[in-house]
């Protein structure tokens, strides 16, 4: 039960598209036990998010787009945990190109609409590293509402029946996406738009196994997804962009965040997972860690420091007891 509707007694006999629109509401997005639900739905009662911004990372070049909430509402982070966390999308340009590399959870919203407002007559580009709703919850509205987009489709993979028309009412089905041009952007390959130079591979970290990065040489910049996503903001209007190598968490706290997603890393055999890992900061000059939450990290200095302590917090990580199966020991 959820707000005293009975989903298998609403979802008996539902059509496809009603069952689209309620996985699209705030029960869609609901918290885990303890926490507020509708902390990522912008329509939700119980929604709420700060600092709506658009962040310049190079200026003509490169922008961050997104807001904060209350780390409590998210359920990717400790319950007891006193912070904001910023929630991003980026946004690259050249005179004649738009590239929005991650799209955002919905209720970021009003800072996409700023950016949309600086696209002017650029042809629109839209890449997306994980299919989840933080990363492609504005997806729907980028393409319903610039002209002519075209999506760049990797191995962030996954069926996207979810992405809706905004023109078009959720109950309603339609071949949206089957409208839109898709271009290939796979995993080992590279591609230029305009003067914008991408490299895409397999996510050097991650839980989901369709998890794409990709790494813009113009800009050194990283898109990570769900990586490097442990640095929060102590108020609503505290600087997302860190751009130091000083003060960073200890490792025994990044870790406990990465087992909360990456649950595998229990008693697992790291070695080679951190190796690969490293060997991509080894092969690219990565001067921006673009995280779809947590603050983005900026300069060569402050992205080593992040890249040893995420190392390190693996490797602790994997010393952890999993729990769940000494359950059946």
């Amino acid at each position: 039960m959820s707000n005293s509707v009975d989903r298998r007694t609403v979802l008996t006999g539902a059509t496809a598209g009603m069952v689209m629109a309620i996985l699209r509401g705030e029960h869609a997005l609901a918290a885990a036990p303890g926490r507020l639900p509708g902390a990522l739905n912008a329509s939700g009662k119980r929604a709420f998010a700060g600092n709506q911004t658009v962040t310049t990372l190079i200026p003509d070049r490169l922008y961050r787009i997104g807001c904060m909430v209350r780390a409590e509402r998210l359920s990717w982070l400790p319950g007891d945990l006193d912070a904001y966390e910023p929630l991003n999308a980026y946004m690259m340009v050249d005179k004649d190109n738009v590239v929005f590399s991650e799209l955002g959870a919905p209720i970021m919203l009003p800072a996409m609409k700023s950016a949309l407002d600086m696209v002017g007559d650029r042809k629109v580009w839209v890449y997306f590293t994980r299919n989840e709703a933080d990363c492609i919850g504005n997806m729907g509205y980028v393409l319903g509402t610039c002209a002519s987009p075209t999506l760049l489709f990797g191995s962030g993979g996954g069926i996207l029946e979810w992405i809706n028309d905004p023109a078009v009412s959720m109950l309603e089905v339609r071949d949206f996406l089957g409208r839109i041009p898709i271009e290939s952007a796979r995993n080992g390959s590279s591609r230029k738009v305009g003067t914008l130079n991408f490299d895409f591979f397999e996510a050097g970290s991650k839980q989901m196994i369709l998890t794409q990065w990709a790494y813009e040489a113009s800009t050194g910049c990283l898109f990570t997804s769900e990586s490097f996503g442990f640095r929060h903001a102590a108020t609503v209007d505290s600087p997302t962009v860190i751009e130091s190598a000083r003060n960073l968490p200890s490792v025994d706290t990044v870790a406990k965040e990465l087992v909360a997603r990456m649950n595998w890393l229990r008693e697992s055999d790291v070695e080679s997972y951190v190796a690969r890992f490293e060997g991509i900061f080894k092969k690219y000059d990565v001067q921006i860690l673009a995280p779809v939450h947590g603050c983005v990290i900026k300069g060569r200095d402050a992205v080593a420091a992040h890249v040893k302590l995420a190392s390190a917090a693996m490797r602790a990580a994997s010393k952890f007891p999993d729990t769940e199966r000494m359950q059946y020991v």
